[in-house]
């Protein structure tokens, strides 16, 4: 949880420093980090779950396979709807955002992710995962 907690404010950081330069470079690492702290809370609960899992299912970045297979493993996997329907949008914030120079994304869907994903992090922190 404390490298979740870490993209987490990575993003936050991103966004503040953002609005007061718009350096668009550092809101591009914002959305990576959200991918990533997304991409994270999926993998801890698959972890934490108790259920056998095959490894190699998790070494993807996509969150939409990433949720189906956690689904899969049948233990009540905890997926916000947002994050459910933008899967595939978050998803590619993974490396769009590191290394594709047009990647451009709006302040206010960021700042919408980045208020999505701290509730679900507060949600799992309340679960006792750690």
């Amino acid at each position: 949880m404390a490298l979740i907690k870490a993209d987490i404010i990575m993003a936050r950081q991103g966004i503040e420093l953002y609005k007061s330069n718009e350096i668009k470079e550092v809101k591009n690492q914002a959305a990576y980090h959200l991918q990533q702290a997304a991409e994270k809370m999926i993998k801890i609960q698959i972890y934490r779950s108790g259920v056998p899992y095959e490894n190699k299912s998790l070494y993807v970045h996509n969150l939409k396979v990433l949720i189906h297979y956690a689904e899969l493993l049948d233990f009540g996997v905890r997926i916000p709807d947002f994050i459910r329907k933008n899967a595939l949008i978050i998803s590619d914030w993974e490396a769009s955002s590191r290394y594709d120079i047009h990647f451009t994304i709006k302040i206010t869907s960021l700042e919408k992710c980045y208020k999505e994903v701290t509730s679900w992090y507060d949600e799992l922190s309340g679960t006792g995962i750690k």
